[in-house]
């Protein structure tokens, strides 16, 4: 049987973050045309959708509760995994996030991935990029984010399953899969924007916050099942103070913790989740100026 299937696709959800949703469009719509992007529209909102002209807008009602992030993440893993139908390779994950490789292979994100084997789960290595404001005093405004920003931080919660060519289930978050080979690129990057401007940043927590705190105080709700970082009782006064006082080391080095990756890669619970040890750097790194501008 001939296979007809369309390349490359990627997918996200999204309510509010219209900074990052313009920046997903343009990084992932450059690279496989505004066609192959599917966004799913919480809420319904109009302005969601005015940015997403000639995307695949799916709306969906603004429900929100405990039950929130597994239930986005259910729907969307078995988005993704019915779009594996008419895609050899489906990028699902938040729109703060951008899957890169690194510039000195000479290949662009499609590129890359052609050369890559089919029925496998593909894993970038995760790194946060991190606005240090005293350092870093330029706005982003229309320009790329990389350049303007250029400090990162390694964390093995960002080294996300988030490449997909064959049937995979998905946890809570998108941070572990149902697959137990481990396919890690040394030259595979997530970038994970939420620090990217303090900011923003701050705003985009107040209005989460907030969601969070509309949750009805029912004795069955269970607020574990949000992320601490949005839950008011585990906030500090200045969230990224601690990030602002960080070591930086020049060297763009990550051998060590693909290292650590490799080595601590088994079962996770009892679900058929495989994944490594937690682990979340403690030093940033200055990013190359071969990444300025790619995002």
């Amino acid at each position: 049987m001939q296979n007809d299937k369309s390349f490359a696709c990627a997918l996200t959800m999204v309510r509010d973050d219209y900074f990052f949703l313009e920046r997903w469009i343009r990084y992932y719509g450059n690279l496989f045309g505004k066609d192959a992007l599917y966004i799913v529209n919480h809420g319904a909102n109009p302005k969601v959708a005015e940015i997403a002209e000639g995307c695949s807008v799916i709306n969906i009602p603004d429900m929100f509760s405990e039950m929130f992030d597994a239930m986005r993440w259910r729907m969307l893993t078995n988005f993704a995994n019915g779009l594996r139908s008419y895609y050899e390779f489906i990028i699902v994950g938040d729109v703060d996030e951008y899957v890169v490789p690194d510039p000195k292979l000479g290949l662009d994100l499609p590129g890359f991935l052609a050369k890559r084997r089919r029925n496998v789960t593909l894993t970038p290595i995760g790194l946060e990029v991190v606005h240090l404001s005293d350092r870093e005093t330029q706005p982003i405004a229309d320009s790329p984010m990389l350049g303007v920003r250029r400090y990162v931080r390694y964390t093995s919660a960002y080294s996300k399953p988030c490449v997909l060519t064959k049937a995979t289930h998905l946890s809570r978050g998108g941070h572990y899969a149902n697959d137990p080979e481990l396919k890690l690129f040394k030259n595979l990057y997530l970038f994970h924007m939420r620090f990217v401007d303090k900011d923003l940043y701050l705003d985009t927590l107040a209005r989460r916050t907030e969601r969070v705190d509309s949750i009805e105080k029912d004795p069955g709700d269970d607020k574990r099942l949000i992320s601490r970082e949005w839950r008011r009782e585990f906030q500090k006064d200045d969230p990224m103070a601690g990030l602002q006082s960080m070591p930086i080391r020049e060297e763009f080095d990550l051998s060590r913790e693909i290292r650590k990756m490799e080595k601590t890669w088994g079962p996770r619970g009892e679900e058929g989740l495989h994944a490594f040890e937690k682990n979340i750097g403690d030093e940033l790194m200055a990013l190359p100026e071969r990444f300025f501008g790619i995002v």
